[in-house]
């Protein structure tokens, strides 16, 4: 089979909830964020999401990639990067508004645990991240019946293209499993976010990797 990868469109975003739902089904952490949720209003909320972030795409430096099987077109796997951006004074009050009037999780949802993991992020991110300099691979998701295949490598290739072609660091964070294929892409180690999964109907400590890579690997 051959794949080739284009720029997602809006008119993506349904088929983008999908993967991601079912990329990140046993994650311990994203697995805990909706537990009780029905699969229609789980979809339903992560589709309104990435819709929201192709529409404030300009503003924020969010690019969306997609890798689609040659021919039939079907979309298999897809990377969210984030560019290095400059907003101006009123794109962030545009901002700041968008956020007070964010859609809240729907009923069944762990709202405890959706604010301490991605606030955990925010204020991870803020440490090592210059927005105005460097890029953030927010999300890169595999259907599972087309993981280990390298597909994922094929996503995380083309971007980092990018960054090394403007000499720009480039920010992740990864799953305990994912962690290796990070690794070997030349990003290292500079953060962990602990996430104690017991009070959310989890067990242990989950970890997710704080990683930073150079231009070009080094």
């Amino acid at each position: 089979m051959v794949y080739i990868i284009l720029p997602a469109q809006p008119s993506d975003a349904a088929a983008i909830a999908v993967i991601s739902n079912d990329a990140f089904a046993s994650d311990p952490i994203i697995s805990r964020l909706m537990p009780d949720v029905p699969p229609d209003a789980r979809h339903a909320f992560s589709t309104r999401r990435f819709e929201k972030d192709f529409a404030t795409a300009d503003v924020d430096g969010t690019n969306f990639f997609k890798l689609v099987e040659e021919g039939s077109g079907k979309m298999i796997a897809f990377s969210k990067w984030q560019y290095p951006h400059v907003r101006t004074k009123e794109q962030e009050q545009e901002a700041g508004a968008t956020e007070l009037v964010k859609e809240p999780p729907p009923e069944g949802a762990n709202v405890e645990l959706r604010k301490e993991f991605f606030g955990a992020i925010v204020e991870t991110r803020k440490k090592w991240v210059d927005e105005t300099k460097d890029y953030i691979l927010h999300l890169l998701c595999v259907t599972p019946s087309h993981q280990r295949q390298g597909l994922g490598s094929m996503l995380i290739r083309d971007g980092l293209a990018v960054a090394d072609r403007h000499n720009a660091k480039t920010y992740i964070e990864a799953s305990e499993v994912a962690y290796s294929l990070y690794l070997r892409h030349g990003w290292k180690l500079v953060d962990d976010i602990l996430v104690d999964m017991r009070p959310h109907g989890g067990s242990g400590i989950a970890s997710e990797k704080c990683l930073m890579r150079e231009a070009g690997g080094k």
